[in-house]
């Protein structure tokens, strides 16, 4: 009997191995774990796991696909049925690849780089390193752009038009993102041509010639027309200077294209008011006209350009060796569609990775599809993929379309479409939903079913989901906000009554105890006990579809006392811990800079309240730390400290990197500890340590000094290319989370919120769009292009032509969107449908709020006992219990605290053998144990490293001659004496015995001396006999008399003894000799420790005292 109602689909999954499947996996119904058991599967069938290749979406959704499989294999492996290949498998997991598409795609140029036109060193930037590479680009153009004079009329005609080099910068920013499509739409477009003035003032002189006509000078029309005369003289007047003509022509309203200017009366019957109007609007039209055909030639030379650079950059990046992430898939893909070597390329692919599983295949770059067909199918040569034939069972797909949301990272939901139609003739569906109750799935289908529905190459049919969960039993299933709140209202009004309610909404739920499901920790020790307990604020999640309303809830929350965390992507360097470091940097770099002082001492890291700087203003300071004045106030004032401390940081800024001095701001001024007196002080904690990764980023890729790196943080502070602040997961913060339902995606929460779904769509927004295909044809709207809407009404003839189309795909994209919100939820879901009416019908449906497509599409749906249609009412939530404190310590006790402390703080914990020799021998003395310590003696301490670095990987059986000469070459000194002592040390009686037995080369040992004392070394050759464990090590020095060697072995007496006793300690095994071997002066001469047993209990002596010395 099926264990679930889609059990069959299920069995399918893990059993036909041999056919390639198409598995649809609605939300929560177990898609990864349905991807693991293929993945088993496989494995148990006898498939090596070096040949199997899954993709994911994120490298969160990697490293959990790899630890479950890792336990399903640990799990084959102990059944005993299949342990031989489970336990090979185990083995080959770590290198397996089980990855994202980025890292599959640098899996393949590394493994091919000759054929990807790679050079050897290969190096994926990081995000800090990619804008510094951005921002070297982006100043290279604009120098090209401003000064080139083929550009000139371009540029000019393009400021008066209103396209900024803001508009400009954005475009750059997109077409490094989507560098191939521009490529292949890039095409050489000519000089825009000025606007013909003439030609439009001669057509305007007719329509004004109209006005003899009427017989009213009061009349509309004709006092229009006496303004269209004044248009035209003015336009005539710069026909001789085109970039004036377009400034007039930008503001023409003046020809009116309105049908109700005039009266028929005032007109004669020569000349009815209705063709006078007409001809107005046709004045008015050819104007527009103009106008639009100059903005087109503008745009398009200026896409030209910038296409032009981000090709070369690109090709640059590849020279060098220095990939985006986004080069990374283009070059895997020329590597396999190359018509001379991808043959080859895909053949290799194809003998290693014989199964390619595809997940989250719906919002996936486009790019993907064709990287796995390509490999899956090595011998078909076709430029289309949809033609591409793999064979049965190569190819494995999962995912859902419903859940197709990522269209601005190049997700195609027509590109899954087209792949189920291409390779998913045997479609597999899940529809079990292990995640969400059965009273939310029944709202969620009644209301998605009527929103869903399907179109070719745009939206895939809906599948109900099914469930077997019960509701919760405490708290509605469904809670719906504001449903009769269909009023007129300002959009500030209408975000604090979407706020107001949801706050309340969460509130409620925690004061009531509505009911989760989840495990807790068994009081008797047993294992977890799962069942429905009191929600808490870490089950509640936000979801908001842009960061705009994310600010008014935090506030919200926090005057409610509920604890909040903001995973919105926020970006770090807005934050207020984060400006106050910046502020105080741009006061140590610029001492001219009064404001950034007076707000850097204001700040808490100075805290200086008003009154201390009105106090320094009035003792005569100056707002300058290089010249502060003579302010008669003390020294430890807080504006006096604080201008002391930044004119001494202004004078270590010269030859002080801004990462090291971005630490110490964090540093002295005790950033982190501040943070403490913040509401969220790990949030804060999170933000400073991502700046501080920022400036040390920022410093390795281009270095430079403070005032560059600040100046690069303005940059980006208010940009849209900028560093994101990543949210690691905190488990143990019971905190509610604020986050976008793009974030969500993946995720799942005992209680969700969808709020803010009342805004409006943003109008008129910047966007670059790669509409159409390749080589479509002559149509213009199935053809290949580069759409740019720099703003409204700053669009070209590419943009208008796909413009209908594109909002049609983001209507039903939004729709997508907010399935996955409301998919989220596990025992509760909470929507706010506050909305407010407009003032007349959009003109298309992604200009409705969403809040109105839910609201319309739930209107069937009356309130149950699962649905509630509530007001909610703020709850007061208690405070926090104060946490338990210790008494307060007398000053003497906390005295004597403190000096334990610091006492136990100041013992030294380790110790080297090196350091024994010094410390543990009078006969060493502080000079020359500092020539000793790099085998010093009189060839300098090069000449002891080099036979040091050549003996350790020598072959002991040989000369050495060859790894002592590059040795001496790697420390630039005398070649042949270093030949000579590697020659010396290979032929003493040690290392001649050493060579035929088992032996260890430069060997790491650590041993207790005693409880606290940990002894540490590197022993330059170990080596077994039958008795036991032999030490040797190598001296360098150089010595004149028999005498002056014996001095030299008391002196190393005890550094060998701690080699020897370290050793013994480590292995169990006795060390029955230890040999000190000098090469410094001719034929080498071993010397060995006669009393060792006496020497080690020396050292464990001297260890014993040294346990309770501060170091």
């Amino acid at each position: 009997m099926p264990k679930t109602s889609d059990q069959v689909a299920r069995n399918r999954i893990g059993t036909d191995l041999g056919t390639t499947l198409f598995v649809e996996a609605g939300a929560g119904t177990g898609k990864t774990s349905a991807l693991v058991n293929r993945i088993v599967e496989l494995v148990a069938s006898g498939v090596s796991m070096e040949h199997i290749a899954a993709i994911t979406f994120t490298d969160r959704a990697a490293t959990e696909l790899r630890d479950r499989v890792r336990r399903r294999l640990e799990h084959l492996a102990d059944e005993g049925t299949h342990t031989g290949v489970a336990a090979a498998a185990l083995i080959e997991l770590d290198g397996a690849a089980l990855c994202t598409l980025h890292a599959f795609a640098q899996r393949i140029l590394i493994e091919h780089p000759i054929e990807a036109g790679l050079p050897p060193a290969v190096e994926v930037m990081d995000e800090v390193s990619s804008l510094v590479d951005f921002d070297e680009r982006w100043d290279s153009l604009v120098h090209t752009l401003l000064g080139d004079q083929d550009l000139a009329f371009t540029m000019l005609a393009g400021l008066e038009l209103g396209i900024s080099l803001d508009h400009i910068r954005r475009m750059v920013v997109r077409f490094d993102e989507n560098w191939d499509q521009v490529e292949e739409r890039l095409v050489e477009a000519p000089d825009p041509i000025p606007i013909d003035v003439p030609a439009i003032v001669d057509s305007l002189r007719p329509l004004v010639d109209l006005g003899d006509h009427c017989i009213e000078a009061n009349d509309k029309m004709a006092i229009q027309l006496e303004l269209v005369e004044a248009y035209a003289d003015e336009l005539a007047a710069v026909a001789d200077d085109p970039l004036s003509a377009i400034r007039i022509l930008g503001d023409r309203k003046v020809v009116s294209n309105s049908t109700r200017l005039g009266n028929q009366k005032h007109w004669t019957g020569a000349v009815p008011i209705d063709d006078v109007r007409e001809q107005m609007q046709d004045a008015r039209a050819l104007l527009d006209a103009e106008v639009t055909h100059l903005t087109d030639q503008v745009i398009d030379r200026i896409v030209s350009v910038v296409g032009a650079a981000a090709v070369t950059a690109a090709s640059r990046r590849q020279r060098q060796g220095q990939l985006s992430f986004h080069d990374l898939l283009v070059l895997a893909r020329r590597s396999l569609t190359n018509k001379a070597t991808g043959p080859g390329v895909r053949a290799a692919l194809h003998d290693r990775y014989r199964h390619l599983l595809l997940d989250e295949f719906q919002d996936t770059d486009p790019i993907q599809i064709e990287l796995t067909a390509l490999i899956a199918d090595p011998d078909t040569l076709t430029d289309d993929w949809r033609q591409l034939r793999p064979p049965p069972g190569s190819l494995f797909f999962v995912g859902d379309p419903k859940q197709s949301i990522y269209g601005f990272r190049r997700s195609d939901i027509a590109l899954y479409l087209d792949a189920q139609q291409a390779f998913g003739k045997e479609g597999v569906r899940l529809e079990q939903n292990f995640r969400t109750t059965g009273p939310i799935l029944d709202w969620v289908n009644g209301v998605f079913s009527r929103l869903i529905a399907e179109e070719p190459h745009a939206q895939p049919e809906y599948a109900p989901l099914t469930s077997t969960r019960p509701a919760a039993t405490v708290g509605p299933a469904v809670t719906l906000l504001g449903f009769d709140s269909d009023h007129k209202r300002t959009a500030a009004q209408l975000q604090l009554d979407d706020t107001t309610d949801v706050v309340a909404a969460v509130t409620t739920a925690l004061a009531e105890g509505w009911t989760v499901w989840r495990a807790e920790p068994d009081p008797h020790g047993g294992p977890p006990i799962e069942g429905w307990y009191p929600c808490t604020p870490g089950d509640i999640a936000i979801l908001v579809r842009s960061r705009k309303p994310v600010a008014d809830l935090a506030a919200a929350l926090a005057e409610a006392r509920v604890p909040h965390r903001i995973e919105a992507g926020t970006n770090p360097w807005a934050a207020n811990e984060v400006r106050d470091i910046l502020m105080a940097l741009q006061a140590i770099d610029d001492p001219t800079d009064e404001l950034a002082l007076v707000t850097a001492l204001r700040s808490p890291l100075f805290g200086c309240g008003d009154d201390d700087l009105l106090a320094f203003h009035l003792g005569g300071g100056k707002w300058d730390h290089q010249q502060p004045g003579t302010s008669g106030l003390p020294s430890d004032h807080a504006v006096v400290e604080g201008m002391t401390w930044m004119a001494d940081m202004h004078a270590r800024r010269p030859w002080t990197g801004a990462a090291n001095l971005v630490e110490q701001v964090v540093r002295d001024r005790r950033a982190m500890e501040l943070a403490l007196c913040s509401h969220r002080p790990r949030d804060s904690w999170r933000r400073i340590r991502t700046f501080l990764d920022t400036a040390r980023l920022y410093g390795e890729a281009r270095g430079g000094d403070l005032r560059s790196f600040l100046a690069w943080c303005r940059l980006h502070t208010a940009d849209d290319v900028r560093v994101d602040e990543v949210v690691p997961p905190e488990p143990d913060d019971d905190a509610v989370r604020i986050l976008t339902t793009h974030a969500a995606k993946g995720l799942e929460f005992p209680i969700c919120v969808l709020a803010d779904l009342g805004a409006k769509r943003p109008t008129g927004n910047h966007t670059i769009a790669f509409p159409g295909a390749v080589g479509a044809g002559t149509n213009p709207v199935e053809r290949a292009a580069v759409a740019v809407a720099f703003k409204k009404d700053l669009t070209n003839s590419a943009h208008r032509a796909h413009s209908e189309s594109a909002l049609r795909l983001e209507h039903l994209e939004r729709l997508r969107l907010l399935y996955v919100g409301a998919t989220r939820a596990r025992d509760h879901l909470i929507v706010s449908l506050h909305r407010s009416t407009p003032k007349s019908d959009p003109e298309h449906p992604v200009n409705v709020t969403s809040a109105e497509v839910l609201h319309g599409a739930a209107t069937g749906t009356s309130p149950t006992d699962t649905v509630a249609h509530l007001r909610p009412t703020m709850s007061d939530l208690p405070m926090p219990a104060t946490p338990e404190t210790a008494p307060m310590p007398t000053p003497t006790e906390w005295r004597a605290d403190a000096e334990r402390v610091r006492s136990q703080g100041a013992r030294r914990r380790t110790v080297a053998a090196t350091t024994i020799a010094v410390e543990a021998s009078p006969a060493v003395d502080e000079e020359s144990e500092r020539a000793r310590q790099g085998e010093a003696g009189r060839h300098g301490t090069g000449v002891g490293r080099a036979v040091h670095s050549a003996l350790e990987v020598v072959d002991m059986a040989g000369t050495g001659e060859s790894e002592a000469r590059h040795a001496a070459a790697t420390e630039d000194v005398d070649p042949d004496l270093v030949v000579s002592m590697v020659a010396a040390a290979l032929a003493s009686p040690s290392i001649v015995e050493a060579a035929t037995s088992e032996h260890w080369r430069e060997l790491f040992v650590a041993a207790p001396l005693s409880t606290d004392l940990l002894l540490e070394g590197y022993i330059d050759l170990a080596y077994r006999t039958e008795s036991g464990l032999v030490v040797i090590d190598y001296k360098t020095d150089s010595w004149n008399a028999e005498q002056d060697l014996s001095a030299k072995v008391a002196r190393y007496r005890l550094q060998g003894a701690a080699y020897a006793l370290a050793l013994q300690k480590a292995t169990g095994t006795r060390v029955e000799r230890m040999a000190f071997c000098f090469v410094g002066s001719g034929a080498a001469v071993e010397h060995e420790i006669p009393d060792l047993e006496a020497a080690m209990t020396e050292v464990e002596t001297w260890a014993e005292a040294a346990t309770s010395e501060e170091i």
